[in-house]
């Protein structure tokens, strides 16, 4: 399933195809006032010119409004992929360092929490063996 995003995309997609196939059209109809040999200044030729403007201005808008889209998706897929972040998961805040001394020595012990599930089945077998 789309979300809102991809499907404005699509639409965006579907109308720059369109005004590219109207651009296309509009190239065709030039080619053809230049084999007539038509004045610059008439008529017909400044309405043309004044088609392809407002294409090319449509193409312009509708380039930059799938940029912003294309922007905003990589911006919403970083800020997902951080949340979900293995290092922001399981970060060091979950993990418990304490420093052991035996004799002279100096040794790291790295706790980490256990999952809820194991803490939960330890609880059951404390309570367990208090009861017996």
């Amino acid at each position: 399933m789309m979300n809102l995003s991809q499907t404005k995309l699509v639409g965006l997609t579907m109308e720059l195809d369109l005004k590219a196939r109207e651009y296309k059209k509009l190239c065709n109809k030039l080619d053809d006032l230049k084999e007539n040999k038509i004045d610059p200044n008439d008529e017909r030729f400044l309405v043309l010119k004044e088609l392809f403007q407002k294409n090319h201005d449509d193409i312009v808008k509708i380039n930059s409004q799938i940029k912003e889209l294309q922007v905003a998706e990589k911006l919403k897929e970083k800020q997902r992929l951080e949340k979900y972040n293995l290092e922001n998961v399981f970060n060091k805040k979950n993990n418990v360092s304490k420093i052991k001394k035996e004799g002279n020595m100096n040794i790291s012990i790295v706790q980490t929490k256990k999952n809820i599930f194991t803490k939960f089945i330890e609880k059951i077998k404390s309570l367990l063996k208090n009861k017996v």
